[in-house]
């Protein structure tokens, strides 16, 4: 086994009782006050502000009011509002990208959707609407796929935006991908048959097998979840179970991915979409598979993945029925349940959707979520993530007696220094991950007199020029763990 010396240099939360949740209500925008059928929402960014934009898809019980929304930032958690409601098909699942590379991110809908209530209704039609740059889209064509979710991302680093796609081909349950050409045109390539009955949702996981390559993952009704590996190419291994048995539905239910016990190799969270025999439940890698590391509600649907607190570990947001709630991590699968440490709560609404992205750029991610209670409107609320504001600094876990670190310069544009001393046994490699908690390198330690030094110039393992932002850098033996934030800017 080895003995190592970790030093963590990061944001803490100097907040005294969690009971103040870091979450703070920001703006809320009120959509309908009809029950609602369908809703679906994504992030991106619709003009040159540099600010974070958002889309909403609404549509109603009764089929009549099928409404965009789309939500122009400001830069501080509060945004204009675009309404457009001239719909004569149904608003599904929405994708937002820019799939023509003009430097605005276009908006894709599919006419596939869950009522909420269970039952799943296919589409045939996948609408392309082009951004113009000013939170307004122009719809172009329409793409004849069936569908009942819709994604996207690039599936074949070729620097286009590719299409997966959920849907019955034949009668049977399939995945198909469609590759970008960056010019709003899309390729087909093979799809992919699910032998199981097929959710609604499909997610882009990342590189979960770590050869290197984007996989994807399926969630079941059957009870299994499925990977699909990828070749690199916009082509994938046939569909992998790696779950057995996962209860999930009748609403939304979702995958993402993390390494939530922090040995480089992805994890991922599933959720089980509303008022079933389970949980949802925080999945590791143990060696030979997947194994269960920690239950949160039984009742989640949307999930986003962050390190919501800059503490180094990664957090887990659901949103439920009965309200949202941000499970704290503790780094080794595990995340606290105990409502004095949850790092947001709220009880008094049902929440259909919600997304996370950084939206004043202050280096914290914020929430969105879709919240209604019958018998009042349904709102989309914003809750800026206040721990940028309540005041940053060193964080230790456990002790490393004497240790001195200086960090220098910070902010920092090409290169940084970061040298310990005062440490008992010699450190190991400097981690450096970035805000999702993604490993992105690790550099190895110089030794000046008494003095480890590290040296990061702000690129990856692979020597790509890394966007500027928060960065945390660790080095930890298994019982003590320090640390400072690093600052990447131009």
């Amino acid at each position: 086994m080895c003995n190592y010396l970790v030093i963590i240099f990061m944001i803490a939360i100097t907040t005294s009782a969690q009971a103040d949740y870091i979450f703070k209500l920001a703006s809320e925008y009120e959509v309908e006050d009809e029950p609602w059928q369908a809703i679906c929402l994504d992030a991106g960014y619709f003009n040159d502000d540099a600010y974070p934009d958002f889309a909403v898809a609404y549509y109603d019980l009764s089929g009549e009011d099928r409404y965009l929304y789309t939500f122009l930032g400001n830069g501080d958690c509060t945004f204009d509002v675009f309404t457009t409601d001239m719909f004569d098909y149904p608003l599904g699942s929405i994708t937002v990208n820019d799939f023509d590379n003009d430097g605005y991110d276009d908006l894709l809908i599919g006419e596939g959707f869950t009522d909420g209530a269970g039952s799943i209704f296919e589409g045939d039609l996948i609408h392309l609407f082009k951004g113009n740059g000013d939170c307004t889209f122009t719809e172009l064509d329409t793409l004849h796929v069936m569908n009942v979710w819709v994604t996207s991302g690039d599936l074949n680093d070729d620097g286009n935006n590719d299409l997966v796609v959920s849907g019955i081909e034949s009668g049977n349950s399939a995945i198909s991908i469609k590759l970008g050409n960056g010019d709003f045109t899309f390729q087909d390539t093979e799809s992919y048959e699910i032998l199981a009955s097929f959710f609604q949702t499909v997610q882009i996981l990342g590189d979960m097998n770590l050869d290197g390559n984007v996989d994807i993952g399926v969630l079941c009704l059957d009870g299994r979840i499925q990977f699909l590996y990828g070749n690199g190419d916009g082509t994938f291994q046939p569909p992998v179970k790696v779950v057995n048995y996962f209860p999930c539905g009748p609403n939304y239910c979702f995958l993402d991915s993390g390494d939530f016990d922090e040995d480089s190799i992805p994890d991922f969270v599933a959720t089980c979409g509303d008022i079933v025999a389970d949980y949802d439940v925080v999945f590791l890698w143990c060696g030979a598979g997947y194994g269960r590391s920690d239950s949160l509600t039984g009742l989640g649907q949307w999930v986003e993945v962050e390190d919501f607190n800059l503490d180094g570990h990664l957090d887990v947001a659901i949103s439920t029925y009965i309200g949202s709630i941000v499970y704290p991590g503790y780094g080794n699968g595990s995340f606290s349940h105990h409502a004095d440490s949850l790092l947001f709560l709220k009880t008094e609404y049902c929440t259909y959707g919600m997304i996370s992205e950084d939206f004043d750029l202050d280096g914290d991610f914020d929430l969105i979520i879709i919240e209604h209670y019958p018998y009042i409107p349904a709102y989309i609320r914003c809750y800026q993530n206040t721990t940028i504001n309540l005041g940053v600094g060193e964080h230790e876990s456990g002790s490393i007696s004497g240790l001195i670190l200086e960090v220098s310069p910070n902010p920092f544009s090409t290169s940084i220094s970061v040298s310990a001393s005062g440490f008992s046994s010699n450190p190991s490699y400097l981690q450096i991950f970035d805000l999702s908690g993604r490993l992105v390198t690790e550099i190895e330690p110089a030794f000046s007199g008494s003095e480890a030094v590290y040296q990061w110039n702000g690129r990856s393992e692979t020597g790509s020029e890394l966007p500027d932002g928060i960065y945390s850098a660790r080095l930890s033996s298994d019982e003590s763990s320090k640390g400072v934030m690093l600052l990447k800017l131009e």
